[in-house]
């Protein structure tokens, strides 16, 4: 009965961290205007897949294998934003497509509308919180919940 509340407890956090990520990333797209590259974009899905997995688990928490639905969707979600984070630094370029490449749209229309549509390049750092990218915290807070659900996976094993 204890394990099922801290199981509870957990699920809970994931719901609320999820609904809190989820909502700040649209507040600074829509709100604070500034334009998300197309990995950030990708970095909220496993965000609302946690938040459904999070339902489940606080509904059903003597179910102890949504945990590792959550360590595996957190665990994607920090190789996701970990390569984001590797572009941003330079380290490596690149597999998506991150910026458009309209020099070579001759006709004057199709290039004034494609302007309109360019998505940021995944290496340009457009907003930051205390000089950090949302792509390395995303890193960082996925690390944390995908270790910490592994343990309390392994803690509700033994």
């Amino acid at each position: 009965m204890v394990l099922e509340k801290k199981f509870k407890i957990f699920y809970l956090f994931i719901i609320l961290l999820c609904v809190t990520s989820i909502f700040y990333a649209f507040f600074v797209e829509f709100f604070l205007g500034y334009k998300p590259c197309i990995l950030c974009k990708y970095q909220r899905v496993p965000y609302a897949l946690g938040l459904i997995i999070g339902f489940f688990g606080f509904f059903k928490p003597s179910n102890t294998k949504i945990c590792i639905y959550i360590f595996l969707t957190f665990l994607i979600s920090m190789i996701l934003s970990g390569y984001h984070v590797g572009i941003e630094q330079e380290l490596y370029q690149s597999i998506f497509n991150c910026s458009d490449d309209n020099l070579s749209i001759l006709e004057e229309g199709k290039l004034l509308e494609s302007l309109s549509v360019i998505n940021p390049d995944c290496r340009n750092v457009n907003f930051a919180v205390f000089g950090v990218s949302l792509a390395t915290i995303n890193f960082v807070l996925s690390f944390v919940i995908s270790s910490f659900s592994y343990y309390l996976y392994s803690y509700a094993k033994n």
